[in-house]
């Protein structure tokens, strides 16, 4: 789901939330895409680790998880990823629908902070990348327990002042042009609003909100005209048969196609396949 946001709103909480707590914030889509970050450049340690394409792997494991967990439950998660990092992970959810979601992450809690440095150090040589990471394993944060709980609440206050003052918003152009193009490529298929709900990941009072504001019909007037519409281009275009099109435009019973073509443009199949060919 797009999403439209003020930079200058989110730039400046963001910031202040790494000025109370010195961790760094990361903005995510709901398909899991890094779109925004203060500071922009993350822990110098992950950063370098990442250029080897199992360690980096692991790390897109772990952060699918603690989205999926998310997505499940609806509030914040914390977790160790596989690296022994503490990551804090809170959805965004708008009109009942995860929109994003905000993540901190690569702090440690470890009392024994040599130990925790050491055990990076071997982690970095099994992936042969020790001599990368020397300086940077001196750059880890280290948090108490306490101080991540108190973190991870301001992160939800942080979602829920995003959503008061608008800051992150799923942008409804966008939106309904992907629905849009969806039931135009998926005619043939049985579309329905639980399915769309599904495939866009939102509620039905979203996706009857988007077809008020854009198709004032209704959404099951709109997949049928879609339909239609594309019936008469195969008409006119092609030689499939009535039936082969009645088919291939998602109309299960042939004589209601039938009926619902004729209403529909006030001419029969028959006749607009007629007066193409001339």
């Amino acid at each position: 789901m797009p999403l439209k946001f003020d930079t200058h709103e989110l730039t400046d909480l963001m910031k202040n939330f790494y000025i109370l707590t010195n961790i760094r914030i990361v903005l995510f889509d709901e398909n899991y895409n890094e779109i925004f970050s203060y500071p922009e450049n993350g822990s110098p340690f992950c950063t370098c680790m990442r250029q080897n394409p199992e360690y980096d792997r692991l790390c897109c494991e772990s952060d699918k998880i603690s989205f999926e967990t998310c997505k499940k439950t609806g509030t914040l998660t914390m977790y160790k990823c596989h690296a022994g990092f503490i990551e804090a992970t809170s959805p965004i959810v708008n009109n009942g629908s995860i929109i994003g979601y905000i993540m901190f992450g690569h702090i440690s809690d470890s009392k024994d902070r040599d130990l925790f440095r050491t055990e990076l150090y071997s982690l970095a040589k099994k992936y042969n990348c020790e001599e990368d990471v020397t300086w940077a394993i001196k750059k880890i944060v280290f948090k108490s327990q306490k101080q991540l709980v108190a973190a991870s609440k301001i992160l939800e206050a942080c979602t829920s002042y995003i959503l008061l003052k608008d800051i992150i918003k799923p942008n409804p152009s966008e939106i309904f042009s992907e629905i849009d193009n969806y039931i135009t490529n998926h005619l043939h298929e049985n579309i329905t609003v639980p399915s769309l709900c599904k495939r866009f990941n939102i509620s039905r009072t979203r996706l009857y909100e988007l077809c008020r504001q854009y198709v004032p019909g209704g959404i099951a007037a709109y997949v049928k005209q879609k339909r239609l519409l594309k019936a008469r281009e195969l008409l006119t275009t092609t030689k499939m048969s009535v039936s082969e099109i009645s088919s291939a435009t998602g109309f299960t019973d042939y004589n209601y196609f039938i009926k619902s073509f004729k209403k529909h443009f006030g001419a029969s199949t028959k006749d607009v396949r007629r007066s193409a060919a001339k």
